[in-house]
């Protein structure tokens, strides 16, 4: 429980900064209080539901983060959507937006229910750059992780390897 807030924490921490924000900033738009923020960033408290929901709104609505801040807390997936698809959506960047490595392992692990570190580093490597940033990638080897856990890590890095984008 405690890794999925520092988990949370981190992802929170990590979209405040991207979009410029201070702790009190955000504070300040979301409603919440900075030290509820801070609390959040570093792990110390789980957000509800509707906490979720004001500070990506304040954040600008962004889609990636919003979403990766929904599976991190931990909340249940139909009244975590039902929160988010409140939040007024806001333009994106022209093309599709890649994950970072550190975001495509945090995605295998939140969908997949796996720890990425037990990987052995060639396998690791080999489904990183075999997703190559593309979300829907790791979701669907996060999907695959989980549905079919017994698949050996190197064959499902061996068959996304192999996969040509549409």
């Amino acid at each position: 429980m405690e890794e999925r807030r520092e988990l949370f924490g981190g992802l929170l921490r990590g979209a405040r900064e991207r979009v410029g924000l201070t702790q009190e900033v955000l504070a300040e738009r979301s409603g919440l209080s900075a030290r509820a923020i801070g609390n959040l960033e570093r792990g110390r408290a789980k957000p509800r539901a509707d906490s979720l929901r004001r500070i990506v709104q304040a954040l600008g609505g962004a889609q990636r983060d919003g979403a990766a801040l929904v599976a991190a807390a931990g909340l249940p997936v139909p009244a975590a959507v039902a929160e988010i698809q409140q939040v007024e959506p806001v333009e994106e960047p022209a093309g599709p937006r890649r994950l970072n490595d550190t975001e495509a392992l945090v995605l295998f692990e939140l969908l997949g229910g796996v720890d990425t570190e037990s990987w052995d580093p060639d396998v690791r490597a080999t489904l990183l750059r075999a997703c190559s940033g593309s979300p829907a990638a790791v979701r669907l080897a996060g999907v695959v992780l989980a549905t079919v856990p017994e698949l050996p890590l190197e064959d499902l890095a061996r068959r996304l390897d192999g996969l040509q984008p549409a």
